[in-house]
């Protein structure tokens, strides 16, 4: 029986860390008096006929004196043949005070007082506990996702424990160093793409961008030097027995120079068996208006590229029913044009075209892309290309005949689910938006025909989301309205860092109601 103590600072995340160890099927008891423990596991070695083979058990200051028994009770168990593991959830002061005051809960041991002194008490008393531990894990930065996954590592795949988190952090000087930074490096030295028109309104996640400010040797040397005094400095760190290293890489406005770098040495430094690594761009929304939630989503969905051939004609399928245009032009020969407001889904477009057909590289895509009226326009005009792509799209036929125009797309297309989560990831870039999830929950992406608006609605059903429709003056709107139910389309999309955020959004809101309503008894 494999048998785990989850114990640590209060508000660290020790009862998400059990409600997700339930979920792996770890057999779960919440609060349970020191005494009792061993007691408990003796009851369920001998009663459970061999049924529970994983349980864990949550300890924390609440079991009061009791809890320096703890050690006592461990040896005890070890005794008769069950070998316990400690798992300690640790988070910086500033993330604990921070989680206290969005839930509005009182620390156990603060009383009347500040939540830092009794978050300064909990660590005296917890000290031995945390030596004690075989897994010390620090949150202060970590997603649920990413709480998630390494507790997988740990407790179902049994693979090595990374005790040291790396972030790396891009930032912009100009709104501040990061507190936390250990590591802090100015990259204002390269040259600033911000004074370039058409990469200002970029940021390095795009590939322009990142192109332009990797393009100069400075950038490459730079990465080279980074590169090797971290990998230098990360033995060192996990001798010492550090559990966080923040790098923090600055530019101006953290959004150019900063980005790329930054995802340059996370590109490089990669997951290994030594030490977590993760990547945030703390400032690169900063720079202009403050992007919505829906536009964080696409900017996500806009990066992700299926690797498979059939779902990357399924994704150019939506972009082309949703913002494109066939003009004939006689002598059987066709222009196929794709316009939209964002610029980044044009590119995208290009990009698909790109890995799915051979095109003419002699011509850039900046080259290729007009802007008119506010809307950004890219024109195939090799008419033989463009009726290869049409007919991978099943809109013509073998014999260049338009196929079923009044359809949303051919069913042939989407005969696989990953197809159907790409076409539906293009529907969404396309004619999509979503509310911001602090306000209320609203998923919608906007048909102009019912026709077109009922064949969407049963591809998001397919997945068992309970999509609907609504006329809207000329349009037929295809929406979800429950919070979960998005979660998961998000899930479908391939939006997994947007997921994440709306569902730490969901259960705050969730906490909120519930310490709402027992304010109110």
């Amino acid at each position: 029986m494999r048998f785990v103590i989850v114990t640590g600072m209060s508000g660290a995340g020790k009862s998400t860390a059990l409600k997700m160890l339930e979920d792996m099927e770890y057999f779960c008891v919440d609060n349970l008096p020191v005494p009792l423990i061993d007691k408990f596991v003796q009851l369920i070695k001998d009663s459970a006929s061999g049924e529970i083979e994983r349980v864990a058990i949550g300890v924390d200051i609440r079991s009061g004196r009791s809890l320096d028994e703890l050690k006592t009770v461990l040896e005890k168990i070890s005794f008769s043949g069950i070998e316990s593991e400690i798992l300690f959830l640790d988070a910086d002061d500033t993330a604990l005070v921070r989680r206290y005051k969005e839930t509005r809960r009182s620390h156990p041991l603060a009383g009347a007082g500040r939540v830092d002194d009794g978050i300064q008490k909990e660590r005296e008393r917890l000290q031995f506990l945390k030596e004690y531990a075989d897994y010390i894990l620090d949150t202060s930065k970590l997603l649920t996702r990413e709480l998630k996954a390494e507790l997988e590592k740990i407790f179902v795949e049994n693979r090595t424990f990374k005790n040291l988190m790396v972030t790396v952090l891009s930032f912009g000087f100009k709104y501040g160093i990061p507190q936390d930074a250990d590591l802090v490096f100015d990259v204002r030295f390269l040259p600033n793409p911000y004074y370039l028109e058409n990469l200002r309104p970029l940021s390095g996640n795009d590939r322009p961008v990142s192109d332009y400010v990797m393009g100069f040797e400075a950038a490459h040397v730079f990465s080279d030097k980074l590169e090797d005094m971290i990998r230098f400095l990360i033995p060192n760190y996990i001798l010492e027995g550090k559990t966080q290293l923040v790098i923090a890489v600055g530019c101006t406005g953290g959004k150019h120079r900063s980005v790329t770098l930054a995802n340059e040495l996370y590109r490089r430094l990669g997951e290994n068996d030594t030490y977590g690594i993760r990547i945030e761009h703390r400032d690169i929304e900063k720079d202009g208006k403050k992007m919505s939630f829906s536009g964080s989503v696409k900017e996500e969905l806009l990066r992700c590229i299926d690797s498979a051939r059939h779902c990357q004609i399924a994704e150019l399928a939506a972009v082309l029913a949703f913002d494109g245009e066939i003009v004939r032009l006689g002598q059987g020969q066709i222009d196929l044009r794709v316009s939209s407001e964002n610029e980044s889904l044009v590119r995208k477009y290009f990009t698909l075209l790109q890995k799915t057909f051979t095109m003419n590289d002699s011509v850039s895509i900046d080259n290729r892309i007009t802007k008119k009226n506010n809307r950004f326009l890219m024109e195939l005009k090799d008419s033989q290309l463009a009726v290869k792509v049409l007919q991978a799209v099943k809109l013509l036929g073998a014999d260049r005949m338009p196929q079923n125009l009044d359809a949303l797309v051919n069913q042939m297309v989407v005969q696989r689910n990953c197809c159907k989560r790409a076409f539906i990831r293009g529907a969404f870039l396309c004619a999509g938006s979503i509310s911001d999830p602090e306000k209320f929950y609203h998923f919608e992406i906007v048909c102009s025909s019912k026709t077109k608006a009922v064949q969407l609605m049963e591809l998001i059903q397919s997945f068992e989301v309970d999509a609907k429709i609504v006329k809207r003056k000329k349009y037929y709107v295809v929406y979800v309205k429950e919070g979960a139910q998005i979660v998961e389309l998000l899930g479908i999309m391939g939006a997994g860092v947007s997921l994440m955020n709306l569902e730490n959004v969901r259960i705050l809101k969730d906490m909120r109601n519930t310490v709402n309503r027992k304010s109110e008894l």
